[in-house]
């Protein structure tokens, strides 16, 4: 007795300095919904590459030759025969190829030619490893198809990895957002242009820069480092929770205890509990008995939702002889606090919501069945209505 005393008593300590700390830690900062994102496309290493090839390719982008400028301006390091070469701004045959296919069937992610002199070749990872001998195939493939041509090879993910061949250089996606950043122009001239480009931009650091510990909050690490408390904690309310709603079970056959054999249809992990006479389960037609309430909930919740519901093929068959008879007793509804086919349930022809009375600052656990003991008037109805069914 004594070691389990210190149990609790080292868990509420414990759970007293979370709760403390917990009132320090910044919210959570919520990501920006960027385009990628509202299409579940944040990592997807295609979604990524067409967006990419739009925002490079200038005869769409809206933008021009800028974004590819900075590219190679970057990424040609000292090569001063190539910048003189090719002065981009005064380039009118660029031609940008997504999945750019060769002959051995391989496809290389964004191929970009220019003016017959310059090939850049991008190969995008976002999750995936790069395959046996890829780089080096497309090495080999573009040196075979354009052998006339200057390359630039970059091999894009978002930690700048090493690829397997040498003529790859490695760019981190916050390289290339840097990259992109030093662009210009005038938004005025295309505002759809420009929020385009900075979409892609503002996905890049949202989403794929850094790395995945990066992106846990400080309410998730604080989790996992009380993890085993908590844990302990939610088995115990578990298991309270299956025997409070036995007590649950046992006050509903209490409640509908009489001459006749009922149908109790009740389960713990499940949200809702059904309850019928066998006669009222017939084809067509389908008359019960519910609560909405299971285990999960039953010590938290703070009302618990009581109705008889009707369903069935044939159910508004039932109702209409009902409404006859409801008519003679919608005082009684009114005297109990019964609603009748309420709108957030029409299929209730009675519907009422009491006080959770095995929540822990309850002080009345037998409040449900005097809450709806004085539903026996309502089944005198039912029969009648049956009787004429």
């Amino acid at each position: 007795m004594a070691v389990e005393i210190e149990g609790i008593n080292s868990l509420e300590s414990s759970m007293k300095v979370l709760d403390k700390i917990v009132g320090y830690l910044p919210e959570r900062k919520k990501k920006t919904k960027t385009i990628p994102s509202i299409f579940s496309k944040s990592y997807d290493e295609n979604f990524i590459s067409d967006f990419l090839a739009y925002i490079l390719d200038p005869n769409i982008n809206g933008i021009g030759n800028d974004p590819l400028v900075k590219l190679i301006e970057n990424y040609c390091g000292d090569d001063e025969e190539l910048l003189k070469i090719l002065d981009l701004k005064e380039c009118n045959t660029i031609e940008v190829t997504r999945e750019f296919t060769f002959r051995n069937k391989r496809r290389l992610d964004i191929l970009i030619q220019i003016n017959n002199e310059l090939i850049i070749a991008i190969e995008n990872k976002v999750f995936s490893n790069e395959s046996e001998n890829q780089t080096l195939s497309y090495t080999n493939s573009i040196h075979e198809k354009f052998p006339e041509h200057k390359y630039l090879f970059l091999y894009l993910t978002p930690a700048g990895k090493i690829p397997a061949s040498k003529d790859f250089q490695p760019i981190s996606y916050s390289q290339l957002a840097d990259v992109l950043k030093r662009v210009t122009f005038d938004y005025r001239e295309g505002i759809r242009e420009n929020v385009i480009f900075q979409e892609f931009i503002l996905h890049v650091e949202e989403y794929i820069m850094g790395k995945s510990r990066d992106k846990i909050s400080e309410h998730t690490k604080l989790y996992l480092e009380y993890e085993d408390t908590i844990n302990k904690l939610k088995s115990a309310h578990d298991e309270d929770a299956k025997v409070v709603f036995e007590e649950f079970e046992e006050l509903v056959e209490q409640l509908f205890k009489d001459d006749e054999t009922w149908v109790y249809n009740l389960k713990h992990d499940r949200g809702y509990q059904q309850i019928y006479k066998k006669h009222w389960n017939r084809k067509g037609l389908f008359i019960h008995h519910e609560f909405l309430i299971s285990s999960k909930n039953i010590l938290t919740e703070n009302n618990l939702q009581y109705m008889i519901d009707v369903e069935g093929k044939d159910k508004e068959k039932f109702f209409a002889l009902f409404h006859e008879e409801y008519e003679k007793i919608w005082d009684s509804y009114y005297e109990n606090g019964f609603k009748y086919r309420p709108d957030k349930r029409g299929i209730a022809i009675i519907y009422k919501e009491i006080g959770n009375p095995f929540r822990l600052d309850s002080e009345d656990e037998n409040k449900m069945i005097e809450e709806l003991s004085n539903w026996k008037i309502i089944e005198e109805a039912i029969e009648k209505a049956l009787s004429n069914y």
